[in-house]
């Protein structure tokens, strides 16, 4: 049925933003699953840039074993059948020849050997030039060898004097032609793969190429690639050839992370940071990162070293912590390790601003859960640092992340959000702080972010009762609160297009006002002080659609808690009882809801019949939408959780009226309010006797329940 009555005026219908949930209304905590995002399925099937690195040391492997198999076997053909059994018999020549060949192999092996230890030294930080030169020479040591032994091979096999008697060259010749072979298959062999080295690393630029797509393009990235790629190779060649084949930078990062030295540590951090980074990899890395037990630990170890040297590796490893957090099961695992949240909040102390806004950020990350939170309260000492971040003396951006984490500190839930809201009320800079960011007027990007930060931390701050009566003695905070809710009137403001971020400031500067004046008489008598005396301005809110609702709310609370002290000053409230009547017959919900509540604070104030007619109201249609409001909320509701205590309230209200209560309550008696009075007592619950919520947790429990109303109101239809 629908509940609107057509007034006797014309009405102007005027498009309200949308209200998002408030302390005022309970919220349920939503399972909100993480879906990745769809990828081509090309992306990933596709190989990782890496993978071409790992082909490329199987394939020199395969060279390189091949070429030292068939050096192996031309040392013992040397040695078992040449030397051995044909020692007398050789002449001059192939015995110094094939002596040379076997010491020029032994030569090319020693320095291939040493070449790979030295190049895997010139990729560390310390001894680098030197660790480069050594392997340069023995690098030439190999190719000069290579190169003598297919020289001195050819010129043999080509001659095929061998001397000696027809006899004595038969088998000989043949055993020399085989030697001569394997020396001259081996090196060219290695020749061959020295040409695939240059042709894939130095002419295609392979290193640097897979760097680029890797996200390693800096010094310190190609080392790691470089040194990637050196390891891969020496895999490859002292155990299986497929051995290097599996290697991947993920997992490479983490062995160097766990069992490497500091030079090592560095390296790997530097390329979890470059994969993190990208978009093609971070998941993936992620996933992987957050799944290794001993890598997490060692990146939370690295959280807390303070050496300056280290700087870097610390910074590295705050980021890969930072993007780790980003996924509530990493965060979760973090949580676990012993002393992990003492790692992060060692970055605050830092003094370096980069470190301190990682460790804010991380902060910020893990206390979106609650024991998260629990363990971050009885750190010692790191509430108080937090709270120091938070003066704008620290810049904007220090600024912004501390009041991101104080803010989700402040909405925790349940016993432990009261415990940390006493805690955080108590550090003395944590109000003093807030103001100072409230009062900032330089017309940047940031600041409307920061001052919807300050207020929603004043409100939530501002839901248990000692902080409440805390804020509002702090000199200031109310007055700027309200020059948020109640600009000044400016042409220019008037004319300029509305601003989101803007209004959503005014909207929670009125909530954190409305929030204040709940049962405080106090923090109402200086509000309305802070008003010039009177609340003329807020009824001038009442017309505006973007604080409408706080305004209201505002306003019921001042007349519901203000006391006798300021019933005067709230007699202008009257100004707005056309407005909020004509809201009570034409909206619904939010505005509704609170119409409601306003005008049966109201009604002491105002001359009944006057307000009626000048609103265009019959008592008639009030009553009726007063039964169709409880006849359309059967149960309580979610959204507007104390709509039909607010119902009973303007009932009783308007019954106990002086001038029109006997024609209301034959009104009510007339429409079928019984019934409905009936319904609302088999419904009610502990939904409709809070005024705040802390999520599902009901605050500041109401003196008056609604049953205790629908036997009032039975009285008065009775007594009627």
């Amino acid at each position: 049925m629908d509940r609107r009555v057509s007034l006797a005026t014309r009405s102007v219908r005027v498009q309200i933003p949308d209200q998002l949930p408030t302390l005022f209304e309970p919220q349920k905590a939503v399972m909100t699953p993480h879906i990745r995002a769809s990828t081509d399925d090309d992306d990933d099937d596709a190989a990782p840039p890496e993978r071409r690195l790992t082909v490329l040391a199987l394939q020199l492997a395969l060279l390189e074993k091949a070429a030292s198999r068939l050096g192996t076997l031309g040392f013992i053909w040397a040695t078992v059948v040449l030397l051995g059994g044909f020692a007398i018999t050789l002449g001059q020549t192939d015995f110094w020849c094939i002596t040379v060949l076997l010491l020029v192999e032994g030569a090319r092996i020693l320095g291939r050997s040493h070449e790979l230890e030295w190049q895997h030294e010139a990729t560390g930080r310390a001894r680098r030039p030197v660790s480069w030169a050594a392997g340069r020479v023995f690098y030439w040591l190999q190719l000069l060898s290579a190169s003598a032994c297919v020289a001195l091979s050819l010129v043999r096999l080509a001659h095929q004097r061998y001397g000696g008697s027809e006899e004595a060259r038969t088998n000989r010749t043949s055993a020399l032609d085989i030697f001569y072979g394997l020396m001259l298959a081996e090196a060219l062999l290695f020749l061959l793969e020295k040409a695939l080295w240059k042709w894939r690393i130095a002419h295609h630029c392979l290193l640097e190429r897979v760097a680029g797509e890797c996200h390693l393009a800096t010094a310190c990235g190609a080392v790691a690639v470089r040194r990637f790629f050196y390891d891969a190779y020496s895999r490859c060649l002292s155990g299986s050839i497929f051995g290097g084949l599996h290697m991947d930078l993920v997992s490479y990062a983490d062995d160097l992370l766990t069992a490497g030295t500091h030079d090592e540590q560095r390296l790997g951090a530097n390329i979890l940071v470059a994969l993190v980074a990208s978009d093609r990899f971070a998941d993936a890395t992620l996933r992987r990162v957050g799944t290794s037990a001993p890598t997490t630990e060692r990146l939370i170890e690295m959280l807390s070293w303070k050496n300056a040297s280290e700087k870097d590796v610390r910074r590295a490893a705050a980021v890969v912590v930072f993007m780790l957090m980003g996924r509530k099961l990493n965060a979760l695992r973090v949580t676990g390790i012993p002393g992990a949240i003492e790692s992060v909040a060692s970055l605050l102390y830092a003094d370096l601003d980069e470190l301190n806004l990682l460790g804010l950020s991380i902060l910020n990350k893990l206390a979106r859960d609650h024991d998260n939170c629990d363990k971050i309260g009885k750190t010692r000492g790191l509430l108080d640092k937090i709270i120091s971040y938070s003066s704008i003396a620290n810049g904007p951006k220090a600024v912004k992340q501390s009041l991101r984490v104080v803010k989700r500190l402040a909405t925790t839930t349940g016993t432990t959000g009261k415990l940390l809201r006493r805690e955080l009320s108590d550090i003395v800079f944590t109000v003093s702080n807030i103001r100072e960011v409230l009062q900032l007027r330089d017309e940047t990007e940031d600041v409307p972010e920061l001052h919807l930060l300050a207020i929603e931390i004043l409100t939530s701050l501002a839901m248990d009762e000692e902080p409440r009566e805390m804020i509002g003695g702090t000199g200031g905070v109310a007055s700027v609160l309200l020059a948020m809710l109640l600009p000044g009137k400016d042409k220019d403001a008037t004319a300029a297009a509305p601003d989101r971020q803007k209004d959503a400031v005014r909207v929670e500067a009125g909530e954190a006002l409305a929030m204040l004046a709940l049962d405080s008489r106090a923090n109402c008598g200086t509000i309305i002080t802070a008003c010039g005396g009177g609340v003329e301005r807020l009824v001038e809110a009442l017309s505006d659609p973007v604080v409408v609702i706080p305004a209201a709310r505002l306003l019921r609370n001042l007349c519901t808690y203000a006391g006798e002290d300021w019933r005067l000053a709230l007699r202008g409230v009257t100004a707005g009882a056309t407005k909020v009547l004509r809201n009570i017959m034409v909206e619904k919900t939010k505005l509704l809801n609170i119409s409601l509540g306003l005008a049966a604070q109201m009604l002491r104030f105002m001359e009944l019949r006057g307000c009626l007619a000048a609103a265009g109201v019959t008592d008639t249609a009030l009553a009726r939408t007063l039964v169709l409001v409880l006849r359309e909320y059967t149960r309580p509701s979610m959204v507007v959780p104390r709509i039909r205590l607010y119902t009973l309230e303007l009932a009783i209200a308007l019954m106990r009226s002086s001038e029109e209560g006997a024609r209301f309550v034959a009104l009510f008696v007339e429409l079928g309010l019984e019934v409905e009075l009936r319904r609302v007592v088999d419904t009610t619950s502990g939904l409709e006797c809070f005024n705040v919520f802390s999520g599902s947790v009901g605050l500041n429990r109401r003196a008056v329940g609604v049953r205790s109303l629908v036997e009032s109101a039975r009285e008065l239809m009775g007594r009627g």
